[in-house]
């Protein structure tokens, strides 16, 4: 990829992004050439569970599936990271606003972020992000957040074991509908 791609990170002094395995089982380093979208994961949590991260058209989306979870997550700072993209390349498996590298790589310049979610804002302000806060939600995400049961208990099925029990630590109001799941029998061959 040309030009320089971003990595968000709430941890300062990071001079070389080193490989880890990813979701996707394959050893790289994330990056993306949005700067918003790099700002989206500059605050640690639990992920999706807390907030939706899209692009439409090619513009962030950042929703707010909690009330106070932006708050929590971004109120504090961040380091943009910016990195050479040459090494970078999209594919398929990955999200759209995703690129990764198959090797470490040398941070060219870091950004601090004194508040990310004050930096989020200001985004939005560029038209550069839309960020829905709770309870204001696209169409595609019910406001009681269960198009996650769907998806963790998929997550379960190809193997990430304790997908459904970070499920239920933040919504336990799903117990009855995973536990349904749960106890479907297992058929024997």
């Amino acid at each position: 990829m040309e030009g320089k791609v971003y990595h968000g990170s709430p941890h300062e002094g990071i001079t070389e992004l080193k490989r880890n395995v990813s979701t996707h089982g394959k050893l790289c380093v994330y990056a993306t050439d949005n700067e918003a979208v790099a700002l989206e994961f500059m605050g640690r949590g639990n992920g999706d569970l807390d907030t939706v991260k899209a692009l439409d058209n090619g513009k962030a989306v950042l929703v707010e599936r909690r009330p106070g979870i932006l708050k929590k997550l971004y109120d504090k700072s961040g380091y943009l990271y910016e990195i050479d993209g040459k090494d970078f390349e999209h594919y398929d498996y990955l999200w759209n606003a995703e690129v990764i590298s198959f090797q470490d790589e040398k941070v060219e310049k870091c950004i601090k972020i004194d508040n990310i979610l004050e930096a989020l804002n200001e985004k939005e302000k560029e038209n550069r992000i839309k960020i829905y806060r709770y309870p204001d939600r696209p169409k595609e995400v019910p406001l009681d957040n269960s198009d996650l049961i769907e998806k963790y208990e998929r997550f379960e099925k190809s193997g990430i074991t304790g997908s459904l029990d970070s499920l239920l630590k933040i919504y336990p109001e799903f117990a009855d509908r995973i536990n349904n799941y749960q106890e479907e029998p297992k058929h024997i061959k």
